[in-house]
């Protein structure tokens, strides 16, 4: 009778052990850690993001603590001498925020992010409602004694720890219930019954290399500047923020259905505009988005941007624009968006709120005038079609539409402003 009683009580114990163990792994949250907003400045130094968010069947939970360890390429590393430092004010984690230190394992190419600290006080405790919306964990700067060499970064989570030379794992913890419990902790070969996805790899203890794969997003090679800019011509334009997609209309080789036309921007030099230090082309796509690179010594530092397209007013914007190694500029927003000489308005109001490109500069001379309209008077006159200078609304056709393009703007005294 003992021994029954006590064979009962044990397996009682057993299934309480199991169901309190299933209990607390059940909370287990799902998350994704991934490396964003990479920027170069100059070419020694190189910022990125690092982001948390619920994912999977998480929607929220409570994040405590962050400790990251960051594998990065050494050939982009170019046999320089790294320093970092965590960007000041940029953690979106609670106070104290994200306040851990950063290092550099030279041996292994790691960065080594402890955890913040300052989470637990003696009165409260600190915690970030994380949900499916991106947190900003911390942004990392880091700076080169050399160039970064014209690679990428490679920048992968590590999962393998080591004391010396000390190398982190990348791992997370949270609070369950406010702070009648310390904390949970995610790190890997931990029994976890949530998802960690790492740079969109769902982590697994029979991963073959310890680490992560690579973020393409946050590794352009910091030997090439990146402008996104955005534009509309004014003739091209339908509204509802799209114009003609005239390439693929015309049946050019390897044209897509979102191109409109070919367009060159230069970046003028500050103090001397005659000077154009870079220039580049790109195929504008139909919603106004063009995409040009630069060579990587333009990040680090400031040039007018100069848009130009064949028969169209050459514009430049409003002032110089300070370049990183990935920057973005839009014409479209507003008139202030490009250089006002206080003659004309720069740029062509197209309603609700999209501003245009001048078109109607058929023979590139900076205005548009009575030669503009004698180009396309006679290509109209031979029922002109196809990808000529004269098809001024980009309809494929030279016709009275181009001259009307010319004849408002010619009216108005339109010409090209320069600072």
């Amino acid at each position: 009778m003992i021994h029954t009683l006590l064979r009962k009580t044990f397996h009682a114990l057993f299934l309480l052990f199991l169901f309190s163990s299933f209990r607390a792994h059940s909370q287990d949250p799902s998350f994704s850690v991934y490396i964003d907003n990479p920027q170069g400045i100059g070419n020694n130094v190189f910022e990125f993001d690092i982001m948390v968010k619920a994912s999977g069947p998480t929607s929220a939970f409570q994040l405590r603590t962050f400790q990251g360890g960051l594998w990065v390429n050494p050939a982009w590393v170019n046999g320089g001498s790294v320093t970092l430092q965590n960007v000041a004010a940029s953690s979106q984690l609670n106070s104290p925020g994200y306040n851990g230190a950063l290092h550099w394992n030279a041996t292994d190419n790691l960065i080594n992010m402890t955890a913040n600290i300052g989470v637990k006080t003696v009165s409260s405790c600190v915690s970030t409602n994380v949900t499916t919306a991106p947190i900003l964990v911390a942004r990392v700067r880091m700076t080169n004694s050399i160039p970064f060499a014209c690679t990428t970064p490679d920048l992968k989570f590590n999962y393998v720890q080591n004391t010396s030379p000390l190398r982190y794992r990348t791992s997370v913890s949270w609070r369950p219930s406010g702070c009648a419990v310390n904390y949970d902790m995610f790190y890997p070969n931990r029994p976890y019954t949530g998802q960690a996805l790492f740079n969109g790899e769902l982590y697994t203890t029979t991963d073959a290399d310890g680490r992560s794969p690579i973020n393409p997003d946050a590794n352009d090679p910091s030997c090439i500047t990146t402008l996104d800019l955005t534009a509309y011509l004014q003739g091209f334009y339908l509204g509802g923020q799209t114009m003609d997609a005239l390439l693929f209309n015309l049946g050019e080789p390897g044209a897509t259905p979102d191109q409109t036309d070919t367009i060159t921007v230069e970046l003028r030099e500050v103090g001397n505009t005659a000077s154009t230090y870079a220039s580049a082309q790109a195929v504008l796509q139909t919603n106004g988005t063009a995409e040009l690179t630069f060579p990587g010594d333009v990040s680090g530092n400031s040039y007018w941007v100069v848009f130009l397209h064949r028969n169209s007013i050459q514009t430049w914007s409003k002032n110089p624009v300070s370049f990183t190694s990935k920057t973005t500029y839009n014409f479209s927003t507003s008139l202030n968006q490009a250089f006002d000489d206080g003659f004309n308005p720069p740029m062509q109001d197209m309603g609700a709120g999209v501003y245009a490109i001048y078109g109607g500069d058929v023979n590139q001379d900076g205005a548009v005038d009575g030669l503009d309209m004698n180009d396309v008077d006679n290509d109209a006159s031979i029922g002109s079609f196809g990808y000529n200078l004269s098809d001024v609304t980009g309809d494929g056709a030279t016709d009275g539409l181009d001259m009307n393009i010319i004849d408002n703007n010619s009216a108005l005294g339109i010409f090209m402003a320069t600072p």
